[in-house]
């Protein structure tokens, strides 16, 4: 964030700006810039955002730290630009780049290197290609576009995070620091050039603004990782450098209260925005006009910026750069080792923080300082900014040398390897051979009485006994170690998978598309990983297999919260009910449910298992056909392939106890709805969990591609117990089990 170190002391935004001596007059401080208000400010800011990622209490906001920092960084870049061409007629952009250069990279590059190596010792080594290639991007200041296509979820637990995540928002100012300069050269051709930049301002401000609005709703990765979202604030700031010739003229009595109306707003939010609520949408604006306040308040008689010049804030202020640089990874490396979800102890979370200020301090004086302060280190900015562009392509080299490095280290490791290659199915009628159906050529007819012998190694259904002693990773694990988060069904990639917006359904046949069998298969992605083990069944019956799949979209007759969104997940409700039209329309013979146990509900009593059935069970009496309800199945309390990966020797190290795997209430959901509705239960759990705690690795394969999604290699493994306990409800639906296509 290198808004902290654009804002740091004295670097407001004068290269030979210091802070200013006791005897320095405060008016010729504010001539050169420096406001001791905003370097509190920024303490203020850094702050928040440190107790935010500590997980303290009554800090839920405390990300908001960064909008503060969009807004200052907006103020002060703005003001020096201007400051520049008014005493000099013209900016002088590769001296802008050269100060930013210097001010931003030194430790902004060393500390990314510091994280890979520290990474190296503390991360799984699954996870080491990936963050090498975040830290790449980071060091081409692209980090926040690299999280917006990935769909990075900020606030995410269910994965482990990236110990560079928060680069991204050096990447949204330096991208705004590439396009700012010269749309102020553009407008300081003006006769009015003031006024002309305000309106370029009020431009990008009002379309940024609504963009934001827009993705907020419907791309939130996007709206909260992007410049196009982002620029309002940093614009706001603008506009405010902009017009301080004219608000400063107002009176304090004024313009006074403004100030601590602001401080409040920052600090609001700091208790009333939530990891839920819609960001940045409407909410932003709450620490964005904050902030705002503050700064137009300045330093007035009886103004909150005396509060804000206090020494401990403008301590802060000065090292709030490396502070951040250091901070996230110093609070997400330790917590490596954790489940997910997991959380170090209070106190030593505390010391954490404690810790990431000292070595902020340190960070500052060794690094900072002397990079912009020491006349022998400055050097033409020409030259500069040639030195600045070997250090960033030296930092990606190393990334890139610590990614093959890290794959070499896969290799090393038991059962990893490539994916085999195979054809995935079609969506149209010319459907194609699946994973599942290579690794099982001979799948037999439901009726088939070597239906289950002809499939591939299937988990026997009787009680098992859990094996003894250090469980190394196979050699020949199926999927291969590498491969394994990978190794899904192939339904997204055919466009029959839909993602959280789409609520259009489409026409997606597999099996036999001429098939007079019709059943269709419903539900979120935990309906979607039992593919690889109902297609091969679908092809050898000869069924017309419908899939109806949307993520996090459970089939339930209940509103739910989606977390993506940060709101009530209306395009669930939309999709649920034009499936329900499709399937009245499609008339399947038999209609397969299965949805994931834990979603958020409207309320609380939404919540409750039981009701929760009797929701689901109304809107299976909607649609016609017989109906099977598949048990969800047990979960994963690890990132199972990242954790393989450091526990090769013995992988029971990875393994969850049955009691958390199947969650409080097993099974209830589905219970109850088929109780309700008369359907049949299809409850697999004795085959995935055979004992406990619940394995990882089971007759050769790695069961999940996460915490709580089956592989499709070992989901193919289950055909034949799901091919038995579907055959009973086939024969009663009065189609023909034992059809061949």
């Amino acid at each position: 964030m290198r808004q902290l170190g654009e804002h740091t002391p004295g670097r407001q935004e004068s290269e030979a700006t210091r802070i200013p001596s006791a005897t320095r007059d405060r008016h010729a401080a504010a001539a050169n810039g420096f406001r001791p208000d905003l370097e509190g400010l920024r303490g203020i800011a850094i702050l928040l955002v440190l107790l935010f990622h500590a997980n303290m209490p009554f800090t839920t906001g405390g990300f908001v730290g960064v909008d503060v920092f969009f807004v200052l960084s907006g103020f002060l870049i703005t003001g020096l630009l201007f400051r520049e061409h008014e005493r000099s007629g013209r900016i002088h952009l590769r001296a802008f780049y050269a100060r930013r250069a210097r001010r931003i990279l030194p430790a902004a590059l060393v500390i990314l290197v510091v994280i890979l190596v520290f990474s190296w010792f503390t991360l799984a080594p699954l996870d080491l290609p990936r963050v090498s290639a975040d830290a790449a991007a980071a060091a081409l200041s692209v980090g926040n576009i690299r999280f917006a296509l990935a769909g990075m979820d900020y606030f995410a637990q269910a994965q482990t995070p990236s110990p560079v995540l928060h680069y991204w928002s050096l990447g949204v100012e330096e991208q705004f620091y590439l396009v700012w300069p010269a749309l102020l050269i553009l407008a300081t051709r003006s006769r009015r050039p003031r006024a002309a930049a305000a309106v370029v301002l009020v431009v990008v401000v009002v379309a940024s603004y609504v963009g934001s609005l827009v993705l907020t709703d419907s791309a939130p990765a996007w709206a909260f990782y992007s410049l196009p979202t982002r620029a309002w604030q940093l614009g706001l700031g603008g506009l405010l450098a902009l017009t301080a010739v004219w608000y400063r003229r107002l009176p304090d009595l004024l313009v006074a209260p403004i100030g601590w109306i602001g401080l409040a707003a920052i600090l609001a939010s700091l208790l009333f925005i939530r990891p839920s609520t819609p960001y940045p949408g409407v909410a932003a604006l709450l620490p964005g006009l904050g902030t705002a306040g503050v700064i137009l308040a300045g330093e007035r008689s009886f103004s909150v910026g005396r509060l804000l010049a206090i020494p401990p804030l403008r301590f802060l202020g000065l090292i709030s750069f490396s502070l951040y640089l250091v901070h996230w990874p110093i609070l997400v490396l330790p917590a490596a080792y954790l489940p997910l979800g997991g959380e170090l102890p209070f106190l030593v979370r505390v010391g954490l923080g404690l810790i990431a200020v000292v070595l902020g301090w340190v960070s500052y004086q060794l690094i900072e300082e002397p990079f912009r302060r020491r006349r022998r280190l400055r050097i033409a900015p020409g030259r500069t900014l040639a030195v600045a562009g070997l250090a960033v392509a030296l930092t990606v080299s190393i990334c890139f040398g610590a990614s093959l490095a890290s794959a070499a280290s896969l290799e090393s490791l038991g059962g990893v390897g490539k994916v085999n290659s195979t054809p995935s199915p079609a969506s149209t009628p010319a459907a194609m051979a699946t994973a599942s159906e290579a690794a099982s050529p001979e799948a037999s007819p439901i009726g088939s009485s070597s239906a289950a012998s002809s499939l591939t190694p299937t988990p026997s259904p009787t009680q098992r006994v859990a094996p003894t002693g250090p469980q190394p990773l196979p050699a020949d694990v199926r999927p291969p170690l590498a491969g394994s988060p990978g190794d899904a069904e192939s339904l997204e990639a055919d466009g029959c998978l839909l993602g959280q917006p789409q609520v259009d359904l489409p026409d997606c046949v597999y099996g036999d598309p001429k098939g007079a069998t019709t059943v269709a298969v419903v539900g979120d992605s935990h309906a979607a990983h039992w593919f690889p083990a109902l297609e091969p069944i679908a092809k050898a019956n000869g069924w017309r297999l419908v899939p109806f799949i949307k993520l996090s979209c459970r089939f339930i007759d209940m509103s739910v919260f989606s977390y993506w969104y940060g709101r009530m997940y209306t395009e669930c409700d939309t999709w649920r009910q034009r499936v329900v039209e499709r399937l009245k329309a499609l008339q399947p013979s038999l209609v397969i449910v299965s949805v994931i146990r834990d979603l958020e509900t409207s309320s609380a009593t939404d919540s409750d298992p039981a009701h929760q059935g009797a929701a689901m069970a109304r809107l299976l009496q909607q649609v016609p056909g017989r109906k099977v309800i598949i048990v969800d199945t047990p979960s994963s309390q690890f990132d199972v392939p990242s954790c393989l990966s450091r526990h090769v020797a013995d992988v029971r190290g990875c393994e969850t106890p049955r009691s958390k795997a199947l969650g409080a209430f097993p099974g209830v959901v589905e219970r109850t709805a088929a109780r309700a509705i008369g359907a049949t239960l299809v409850d697999l759990t004795p085959q995935i969990c055979p004992w406990d705690p619940c394995p990882v690795v089971l007759d050769g394969m790695i069961v999940y591609r996460d915490n709580h999604h089956l592989t499709a290699t070992f989901s193919a493994s289950l055909q034949g117990p799901l091919a038995d306990q579907l055959r009973p409800v086939l024969v009663a639906a009065g189609a023909s089990p034992s059809a061949t296509p």
